[in-house]
């Protein structure tokens, strides 16, 4: 599947990393954070070798530096950097590694502190600039790590963002890797839950901000050439993303919505069918319930469904703070309706720009499936 090159995108990847910053880029699935990603391991700027490497499924400290080493072993990594820098190939001749499966040994028997051979390994390092870590979905691995909430998760969950601040402040670390955290869920919600924002408070936060108008109509008309649907009136092209959202032109809703075109759509008539049809996909926008239902406590889904529920009814222009209020008093949450109205923003689902005291939902798209799926 074809992608949309976003240049000064990269470029503000890139040049964050050049200045010496480990970065966090947050926003809801689909917006781009992976695509970014997987563009930077394809085009690396000079002097950084990025890896990639998913945790979503990840559930202890330990687990996570096992993957993250394991990614900086990877048979392919490896002869990739061996062949760009000559200094790690000279020193990689001067080690040995038993075993790379399951888990990795350095000349050792027993059970393995990955934490610490990870550490160590990195330490040892010798390459021709930097490696880029980039770690996906970390914040579900937090909350994974979190479980069911007892004490002892707790403690872990934290120790999985301190180890990782640790590790960033390290300065024999620091000058041969940087760390780059991705997210559908907010590491900063997710940290704050846990009183443990100090841990994440030295990373540099680049946001994934939505397809420009300009950018919109472009990546549309990629995707109607591919569709072999490029005789599509510029009028119906203007109507499908007005539809879509002018301020909230995800890519992977412009793709849905063409695919769901039929091949004489002349008239923006057959943009509203199409626009139904799109709000029957579950698998599109399933996870923005089932996220909030796996995370909150069923008192906090409440309220959550009840906010959402009035700022997304056709009647309403959003939810005004006095509103959200009210309900946080309804379901005996005052005391947190800050933290999970946070949640709410940080995780893409509401924003109040225009007005301070005044919510609305950021996709019309998504507003409509909650409505229709989720409020009634």
């Amino acid at each position: 599947m074809s992608t949309f090159p976003r240049p000064k995108l990269e470029d503000a990847f890139w040049r964050a990393l050049q200045s010496g910053s480990h970065l966090l880029i947050p926003g809801p699935r689909r917006i781009g954070k992976t695509t970014l990603l997987k563009q930077a391991l394809a085009r690396p700027s000079a002097d950084f070798f990025p890896v990639y490497v998913f945790v979503e499924s990840v559930d202890s400290v330990d687990e996570l530096y096992r993957k993250l080493l394991s990614a900086l072993l990877d048979q392919e990594f490896v002869g990739r950097l061996s062949r760009a820098s000559r200094r790690f190939s000279n020193w990689l001749k001067q080690i040995r590694i038993e075993e790379i499966g399951l888990k990795v040994r350095f000349g050792a028997s027993g059970p393995v502190d990955h934490q610490g051979e990870f550490v160590r390994f990195c330490r040892g390092l010798e390459l021709d600039g930097r490696i880029v870590l980039m770690v996906d979905e970390l914040p579900q691995a937090v909350e994974n790590t979190l479980g069911s909430k007892s004490e002892q998760e707790r403690r872990e969950a934290i120790r999985m963002l301190q180890t990782l601040r640790d590790c960033r402040h390290d300065p024999s670390l620091g000058e041969r890797i940087q760390f780059v955290f991705a997210g559908s869920i907010g590491l900063e919600n997710v940290a704050a839950s846990l009183g443990a924002s100090k841990h994440i408070n030295d990373l540099k936060t680049l946001r994934i901000p939505p397809l420009t108008p300009d950018e919109g109509r472009a990546f549309l008309d990629q995707e109607l050439t591919r569709l072999d649907l490029a005789d599509v009136p510029r009028a119906v092209r203007e109507h499908l993303l007005g539809r879509i959202g002018w301020d909230w032109l995800i890519p992977i809703f412009i793709r849905r919505f063409a695919e769901e075109l039929p091949p004489d759509a002349a008239t923006p008539d057959a943009v509203d069918r199409a626009f139904t049809l799109l709000l029957t996909h579950q698998n599109l926008f399933e996870h923005w319930y089932g996220r909030l239902r796996m995370t909150l406590e069923p008192k906090e889904l409440q309220f959550v469904k009840a906010v959402l529920g009035q700022a997304a009814d056709p009647h309403n222009n959003g939810i005004h703070s006095r509103s959200v209020t009210n309900l946080a008093v309804e379901h005996g949450l005052l005391e947190h309706q800050v933290n999970l109205v946070g949640i709410l923003k940080h995780d893409g689902y509401l924003n109040n720009q225009e007005d301070p005291a005044h919510y609305r939902f950021n996709s019309p798209v998504i507003r409509e499936w909650w409505w229709r799926n989720v409020a009634n």
